[in-house]
């Protein structure tokens, strides 16, 4: 992606998606969104990137295909922020 890509979803949620070679950098134990090309989207959790191949590897229980093949992915993001605390330790 040579351009930030700003994406409002159906719950009002507002996120910059991140590039499809940066998948391999997330954190497993986040839930990601990914967003594809036609516009549709699914939140999941990310087993693993295999790049050689072209296809992610997702964590469904069975609910989905097992792979996602990266060229029909346009960009993907964190579900939820992460949770900062705005409390100082004394």
């Amino acid at each position: 992606m040579e351009c930030k890509v700003k994406v409002t979803f159906a719950d009002g949620s507002r996120r910059v998606l991140k590039d499809v070679s940066e998948l391999t950098k997330a954190n497993k134990r986040r839930e990601i969104r990914v967003v594809f090309k036609d516009g549709r989207y699914i939140d999941l959790h990310l087993g693993r990137v295999c790049t050689q191949l072209g296809i992610v590897k997702v964590n469904t229980f069975g609910l989905l295909p097992e792979g996602i093949k990266l060229d029909k992915i346009m960009g993907w993001c964190y579900k939820f922020h992460r949770k900062t605390s705005k409390r100082k330790k004394l």
